[in-house]
């Protein structure tokens, strides 16, 4: 096996694929659910998802192109109105871990839909890079996605956590029930 194939089927790689796959097709398939049982998975994939994104191989690329995006203006969108939908107004958090934070005297509002959708399309890029079955477009998605864990949507990801964490242990019952009528109804 050559160092790029050794990259692309390593089993940190083949692991990341199984989570991240499994991420996306989750929130894929978000309009379905209640916003407990959503919450409750969000907590138990995420975490995951960043420990299989810390493990990626790392290595220079082998080509000079940029790799294609599939995630559509459109179909992100989509995501994200259904997510904030589900959310409800339990969406919007603030977050102290952002830039305009140390220039601001005034807290700024992130919201888990929009966060979640980021995610989405930076792992369901690299699913459907990683896809089309071509080593050297596999073995740059792998690095690709490796760099933009750790420059973007890692930080993400944790403040997200802990904004999903606040919804699951702080949330009074009643609301959680109001939300699980309301998506039953529809």
């Amino acid at each position: 096996m050559t160092n790029n194939e050794d990259i692309v089927f390593s089993r940190d790689t083949v692991e990341f694929v199984t989570v991240a796959a499994e991420y996306c097709a989750y929130l894929e398939r978000s309009g379905e659910l209640s916003r407990k049982e959503f919450v409750g998975t969000m907590l138990k994939l995420l975490p995951l998802l960043y420990i299989k994104a810390q493990m990626l191989p790392a290595d220079e690329p082998i080509s000079e192109d940029s790799l294609e995006d599939f995630v559509t203006e459109e179909s992100y969108e989509v995501l994200r109105i259904t997510l904030s939908e589900l959310l409800g107004s339990r969406d919007a958090y603030l977050d102290v871990f952002v830039d305009e934070m140390r220039y601001s005297d005034t807290p700024v509002t992130k919201h888990i839909s929009e966060d979640l959708s980021d995610i989405y399309q930076d792992t369901k890029n690299f699913i459907c890079q990683f896809q089309l079955g071509i080593n050297e477009t596999m073995h740059d998605a792998v690095l690709q996605c490796r760099e933009h864990f750790a420059q973007y949507w890692g930080q993400t990801l944790v403040n997200t956590l802990r904004a999903l964490h606040e919804i699951e242990y702080n949330t009074p019952e009643e609301e959680n029930e109001e939300q699980e009528y309301t998506n039953d109804e529809i």
